[in-house]
């Protein structure tokens, strides 16, 4: 049977044709490109899938059962969650990675008590989702119950997935009733066993119930009969089939770098250099954050001005440098499928590239800092160390074709971060490239063949 993979994008929408083999290989058949179309998503899949197919309508084939499709989509940056917790580095934390696992950017964050400030930022600017979270199972209530009341009197009109203590439950039912509410299982049960598996998959429910609604997502539901992934989180299970499935690849890093976000993946064990103490939870094995301010055409406007710092230090303070830098990042922000023409254009990419690189994995690692106890100096880190992993993987439409982009220049660019904190990033690692771009493809795969995709994601790689 024909196995077909596509992937929309906020940028390009790319699909590709596989042959599954008996012992576990993975044969790339065909492949092709469109721009993706973003006022009705099902034009650009359908001329993705017609052309890997080499028909005029693959309707007819749908049909008659001869191919397995999967899909996925991160096409407009994605589900957008708010995150709502009570102490920031612990239940607005478990919140953050069980909306980072689903596949879902955090476009805002609160913690502790909602003031009128926050009530207003959620309505200015509503999310898709509002991940309510907040005290262990028998914890605090106060809190909860606080935000609650003020929810409901808010005209926020979004989807709210209530994610907290169990013992509120009931009065959270009552309070926020009338709104899209979901109650499902604390993210954080007690402190030593952090839980985002059912708000994650509250989250995937919601986007395949509602927020692909309007976007043309229904409209391939209806043709094709399957229902698409958020991108992000098939290729979060991806990373998690490689570390499961292929030796030597327990610890690697992920680099997604998109048009509008750069989503960093890491593979690792949690372990502690001597002296050094741990601050807040354990952290999964398999971690995702997402950037949405970090992206190479959607996102390239903010990206620049995120990195405002290095695009001075890059052009050493020199203003037209600085002035043409700006205003090709304003040209590609509103024709995202534009492709750098000049060797200046090549010179802008490539600091624009290095910026999404050198803010996201930063953001993404742990950090540590030396501290005076009663027993002595110790090191308190925060977040995980990624200070031992050798292999990092750059994919996304980017990095997939940049052979001359040095991703060690910019990787680790400081060892301290803006308080003085330690990053903790490799600095000497192996770096691989998905030169055909093939990685959210192949996770679309995995979910039926786990083993095959994996392996076959691992062999793709060039150095």
């Amino acid at each position: 049977m024909i196995t077909v993979s596509i992937d929309i994008g906020s940028t390009w929408t790319k699909g590709a044709v596989f042959e599954v083999g008996e012992n576990d290989q993975i044969e790339l058949k065909n492949s092709a490109l469109f721009p993706t179309t973003p006022s009705h998503l099902a034009e650009g899949f359908f001329s993705v899938l017609n052309k890997i197919l080499n028909v005029s309508d693959a309707r007819p084939l749908l049909a008659s059962g001869e191919i397995n499709l999967g899909y996925s989509s991160s096409a407009k940056g994605g589900l957008a969650v708010a995150a709502l917790g009570l102490v920031p580095n612990i239940t607005l934390e478990s919140a953050k990675v069980a909306a980072y696992s689903a596949g879902a950017k955090v476009s805002q964050h609160f913690a502790y008590k909602l003031n009128k400030s926050d009530i207003k930022a959620l309505e200015t600017n509503p999310p898709d989702i509002l991940l309510f979270t907040g005290g262990t199972d028998g914890g605090d209530c106060g809190h909860g119950l606080a935000n609650a009341k003020l929810l409901a009197q808010s005209n926020i009109d979004c989807s709210i997935i209530y994610a907290g203590n169990r013992d509120l439950q009931d009065e959270i039912q009552d309070i926020l009733g009338e709104k899209e509410l979901t109650i499902t299982d604390n993210v954080l049960p007690s402190l030593d066993n952090p839980n985002p598996f059912g708000a994650r998959k509250a989250i995937c429910d919601i986007f395949l119930s509602k927020i692909v609604k309007g976007k043309g997502l229904d409209t391939i539901i209806d043709q094709t009969g399957e229902e698409p992934m958020p991108t992000p989180y098939s290729v979060y299970e991806l990373v998690q089939r490689i570390r499961e499935n292929v030796p030597e690849w327990e610890d690697f890093m992920l680099i997604d770098m998109g048009g509008a976000t750069t989503d960093v993946y890491s593979s690792c064990n949690n372990t502690l250099s001597p002296d050094t103490i741990m601050h807040g939870l354990p952290e999964p094995l398999v971690k995702r954050t997402v950037e949405g301010d970090l992206g190479m055409r959607v996102s390239a406007m903010v990206a620049g001005e995120t990195g405002a710092r290095l695009v001075e230090h890059y052009f050493a303070h020199q203003q037209p440098e600085i002035d043409g830098f700006y205003q090709y990042l304003k040209h590609i922000t509103a024709y995202p499928d534009y492709l750098p023409q000049t060797d200046q254009e090549k010179v802008f990419d490539q600091l624009l590239a290095g910026i999404c690189v050198g803010y996201a994995t930063e953001r993404h690692a742990g950090t540590k800092v030396q501290i005076c106890t009663c027993s002595g100096n110790v090191d308190l880190q925060v977040g995980r160390d990624l200070t031992r992993i050798k292999k990092v993987v750059g994919t996304g439409g980017w990095l997939s074709r940049a052979d001359q982009f040095d991703i060690h220049n910019w990787l680790k660019y400081r060892d301290l971060n803006d308080k003085g904190k330690q990053v903790l990033l490799p600095d000497r690692f192996e770096y691989y490239r998905d030169t055909q771009g093939l990685f959210p493809l192949l996770a679309n795969v995995a979910r039926r063949f786990p083993k095959a995709a994996a392996q076959t994601g691992v062999q793709i790689l060039n150095r």
